[in-house]
């Protein structure tokens, strides 16, 4: 094998900024019964104005009144069909009660939501609040401080005045994501009395510094922490069993009485969704504000307090930031790969049981956070003899792995390891593989940090012991005080001095289905909250670091700990600061261990001879049939007849590897029998309850799909759960398009019409393409921030606010083929927004707005390439075809070389050298716009961290300049002789000079 060259290479860095403000314990108010709860409903054009919408007051739990109101341009029509209304029909309210039903304009009702939200301090409930309240509002700037990058309602305007009133609050907004959102009130010029008291005083004095922020639920939000998914109100109503759910109405962007009932049908629907999440959610005996309960994790982070553990940051502050840095550049995600390409494969498919609570377990990390200190102990002969004696059935013994929690420095030399790096230079974005790793021949030898379960998997896969450089132990010392038992759901007791949290909650959620006396839909729920709670504390919260953007022309500085002994300090445009409960060393070793399980499994199936399709964070999909046997496979290391082929387990050989790992079962085996690997349901049939054959195809990581052969040959993809979707196909790289048969519709079955279609072209069966795959393909987005909102400054220009695009308002984001763009754009800057039209026969005409330049353009599907004056639009069919041979740049083919588009059969590990070596923050942010294909630039949602010693310039360009003659330098770049000189010399070039000696650097085949 030559030689790999040198690539840079990124690891996570531990950062601390100067400018971060101390986290304030959040308070909890257990609210009144007093709500406000609303709906908007608006035209269906680009301005999305308010047409009408209704409420309901609730006092103590009863609705008490029930109203309509409007906004201020119906036609006469529509206004005499709003009072007819009004006049004849009763309100929906509890007896004793005025049944009269209210109408309101617009500002009237403005003055009955300040005094119900701001004065009467009501909880203000909607789903999807951010977006009707803008519709309530008359005009809107950005927000400043803490909602900065937000955006600023104005609600209020002066008696008799189109002018703003500052003497009531704006209410700001922040978009976190689709989800999520920070809500409340700014302090208005002027407060009564009343208004500066804080809530909760005890001497019921004014505060001048206190600031009501009022109570926003946004249902929405609260679903979302309760269950992990993202619901729709319809989703959410069916989810929680709310008895007058949502309706569809035959139009939209109407006044009728039909159309009108259907808002208040909506309004009940909410109001009921509200009782029900409220129900579940007070079932938790936790000190959390529904109000603040962003997700799971603030949910388990809540139980954390509930049991009285400080966050182990807080109680140990002294704890050494080097070995965070260390540990955070040792912090890696899941293991997901294919390792069978575009060849469908039987398959047994299995997953291991909760793998995050499992591997906690498994570790003994329960001991660490209630620990009163972590104590950290050299270790670099003992984890050498340790790693001396590990093999496979070493880690089969559970007391394996309660040595585990160590960290490890090595030089890689050829051991299997996750590594970060730009692997597909057509996306340039990091990913994560588990590859070949290698110290460079020619660069600098860099001794980096994993966690002891990652090496631990290297010596199992490879077999070969790397020299230690330094290893350091964890160790747990003492329990911390003050810690206090609770009931999980007010009815399972967990004491967190003798209990595991992360084991209890497994083995709580298991028991559920030996219960006879519980419902259908509570052991559904109860099970959902268990699991939900389960993943959320055992990794999330001890992963969670917060990014906060301070704008393009704002930067902070921020100190580094990363893979060195020694910080350095650099500036940033978005510095990020760690959660309540993180902890990177925990965090490091909870994804180590969960990889140490797969390859684990993975050595497994080779002992046998056997090979895997894919796997994905806690699964794989094991090649095998009934009796096993050798499959053609291109790549594969049997040859039969001049045919490439693997060998396929039996299923009697997977059933006795997933025996195996029933000594890795941490739980009760009252309450958790059998083992940790499970094989899954969908591998048998639903109607004998006896095992079938399955099939995977798959295509690179995380797009791949499930399937069987029919009774007449034909593929039918599986109903089966995969990424948290109840489908049975994988949404990744396509979830974020338009449905293209109704644009308004959230049903993704046609992605499964998709999967059915590459399928069959696998299978080399005839095919024929839906109607719609000559589409554009679009994605509906929000107006989420003021700088989206700026790019429609021309068409907003001397409109009114309610003519205006508005914050939260829909959008359409193009996709623009490769060969589409317009004749001289940058690529790399150029993305279209138009307002959102639901009519896909309009979308040939619309006009849209380049987000970089604020330019307009036409696009088409209808012309072959880009013009000066068009872009040419994807189809459905363009994606899909590109979707079809997504690469797998991580990997290698069968000859070594890098996995392309045309590659299938089986796949290899990549050797990677480590070049330069750059240190990164969190990788997770804007997933939604990541995802959606609205980012071109990975700066634009992952920071570098610029380490001057480090930075690829300082260690491979500049070292490759000063190798090369100065006249070819010259002669090939274009700069002159003393320019040369001096950067050689070690002067920073301008950026441009250094994108030509960059350029001249790939010319010399030096990447």
């Amino acid at each position: 094998m030559r030689a790999p060259k040198p690539r840079t290479i990124a690891v996570r860095g531990f950062t601390e900024w100067d400018g971060a403000k101390e986290r304030r314990p959040s308070t909890y108010r257990k609210f009144s019964g007093d709500v406000l709860i609303l709906d908007t409903e608006t035209r269906i054009d680009a301005a999305q104005n308010l047409t009408f919408g209704s409420y309901r007051l609730l006092e103590a739990g009863q609705c008490t009144e029930e109203g309509l109101f409007y906004g201020d341009d119906l036609t006469p029509k529509e206004m005499a069909c709003m009072d007819e209304y009004a006049r004849s029909r009763d309100a929906d309210v509890a007896p004793g009660f005025s049944r009269k039903l209210l109408l309101y304009d617009q500002r009237d009702f403005l003055k009955l939501f300040y005094e119900a939200a701001f004065r009467s301090r009501f909880l203000v409930v909607a789903f999807n609040l951010p977006f009707d309240l803008s519709r309530l509002a008359f005009d809107v700037a950005p927000a400043r401080d803490d909602f900065a990058g937000g955006f600023s309602l104005m609600l209020w305007q002066q008696p008799g005045s189109r002018l703003e009133n500052k003497y009531r609050p704006r209410f700001t907004v922040k978009h976190i994501d689709s989800k999520r959102a920070l809500k409340g009130f700014t302090k208005p010029v002027s407060l009564d009395y009343a208004d500066q008291i804080p809530e909760g005083s005890k001497t019921g004095k004014p505060d001048k510094r206190y600031t009501f922020r009022g109570h926003f639920l946004d249902l929405r939000t609260l679903a979302f922490a309760l269950t992990d998914r993202g619901h729709s109100l319809k989703s959410a109503c069916e989810a929680f069993g709310v008895e007058h759910g949502k309706t569809e109405p035959d139009r939209h962007g109407i006044v009728t009485p039909e159309y009108i009932d259907y808002n208040r049908r909506d309004v009940l629907a909410t109001m009921e969704l509200y009782f029900k999440l409220m129900e579940e959610y007070e079932r938790h005996p936790i000190p959390l504000q529904a109000t603040r309960a962003f997700s799971p994790a603030s949910i388990g982070k809540a139980y954390e307090r509930a049991m009285g553990i400080v966050p182990l940051l807080n109680r140990q502050p002294d704890f050494p930031k080097v070995l965070l840095g260390n540990a955070m550049s040792g912090f890696f995600g899941g293991r997901a790969g294919v390792h069978i390409r575009r060849v469908p494969m039987p398959i047994v498919y299995c997953d291991f049981l909760s793998m995050y609570p499992t591997v906690n377990a498994l570790m003994g990390l329960w001991d660490f956070i209630i620990a009163r200190k972590i104590e950290l102990v050299e270790a670099t002969a003992e984890v050498q003899s340790f790693l001396n004696t590990i093999d496979r059935d070493r880690l089969f013994d559970p007391n394996t792995w309660r040595k585990l929690p160590a960290f490890v420095q090595l030089e890689p030399a050829g051991d299997i390891l996750p590594v970060r790096s730009a692997f597909d230079p057509d996306t340039k974005d990091w990913q994560i593989g588990v590859n070949f790793l290698h110290t460079s021949e020619d660069g600098p030898r860099e001794a980096l940090w994993y966690s002891l379960p990652d090496v631990a998997a290297s010596v199992l896969l490879t077999g070969r012991i790397p020299t230690i450089v330094r290893a350091v132990r964890l160790k747990p010392v003492r329990r911390q005080r003050g810690l206090k038992s609770v009931m999980f759901r007010g009815d399972i007791p967990i004491d967190p001095r003798t209990r595991d949290f992360f084991k209890t909650v497994v083995e709580q959620r298991k028991l559920l289905d030996q219960r006879s006396d519980l419902p259908e839909d509570e052991v559904k729920r109860r099970g959902g909250s268990l699991k939900v709670t389960a993943n959320a504390t055992s990794y999330g919260i001890l992963a969670e670091m917060t990014r906060h953007e301070l704008g393009e022309r704002r930067k902070a500085w921020v100190t580094v700990y990363g893979v060195d002994d020694e910080p350095f300090r650099c500036k940033v445009t978005a510095p990020e600061t760690p959660g309540e409960y993180c902890f990177p060393p925990l965090a490091a070793l909870i994804t180590g261990a969960a990889r140490l399980q797969l390859a684990l499994l993975e050595r497994c199936v080779t002992d046998l001879g056997g090979t895997y399709a894919m796997e994905d964070t806690d699964s794989m999909a094991i090649i095998a049939t009934r009796d096993g046997g050798l499959i053609p496979c291109p790549g594969g290391p049997h040859v039969v007849g001049g045919r490439e082929m693997v060998k396929a387990l039996s299923w009697a050989q997977v059933r006795g590897i997933a025996e195996r790992f029933q000594d890795l079962n941490p739980y009760e085996p009252s309450a958790v029998p059998g083992s940790a690997l499970e094989i899954e349901p969908d591998n048998f049939d639903p109607v004998t309850g006896e095992q079938r054959e399955i099939y995977c195809f798959a295509i690179s990581a995380k797009r791949y799909a499930f399937f069987i052969f029919d009774a007449n040959g034909d593929p039918q993809i599986l109903q089966k759960k995969v990424n948290n979707k109840d489908d049975g196909w994988s949404e990744h790289g396509l979830g974020h398009l338009l449905n293209p048969i109704s644009p308004n519709s959230e049903d993704r079955g046609w992605i499964r019409e998709v999967w059915l279609y590459l399928t069959r072209s696998a299978l080399g069966l005839k095919v024929e393409a839906p109607a719609w795959f000559d589409r554009p393909a679009l994605t509906r987005m929000s107006v989420s921030s003021p700088p989206m909102r700026e790019l429609f400054e021309k068409i907003n220009e001397n409109k009114p606010y309610k003519k205006q695009i508005k914050p939260f308002n829909f959008l359409l984001t193009a996709h623009i083929a490769p060969e589409g763009y317009p004749i001289g754009v940058d690529r790399d800057h150029f993305h279209l927004f138009a307002p959102y039209e639901s009519d896909r026969r309009k979308w040939e005409n619309l006009t849209w707005v380049d987000r970089y330049s604020r330019k307009s353009w036409k696009a088409s599907t209808l012309i072959n390439r880009g013009t000066t004056t068009m872009a040419r639009l994807q189809t459905y069919r363009d994606i899909i075809d590109k979707y079809a041979f997504h690469k797998e740049a991580k990997s290698a083919d069968a000859s070594g070389e890098v996995c392309g588009k045309p590659t299938v059969g089986l796949l290899q590990r990549r050797h990677i050298a480590v070049g330069a070596l750059t240190h990164i923050g969190k990788e997770s942010n804007k997933l939604e716009e990541v995802q959606s294909g609205t980012v071109h630039d990975i700066d634009e949602v992952t920071t570098e961290l610029c380490d001057p010693k480090r930075d690829e310039w300082t260690t491979i360009i500049l070292p490759m300049l000063r190798k090369m003659p100065v006249s070819l330098l010259v002669r090939e770049s274009g700069l002159s002789r003393a320019t040369i000189q001096a950067i050689r010399n070690g002067r920073r070039p301008y950026k441009k000079n250094a994108a030509r000696l960059l350029a001249l650097r790939f010319a010399e085949g030096k990447a």
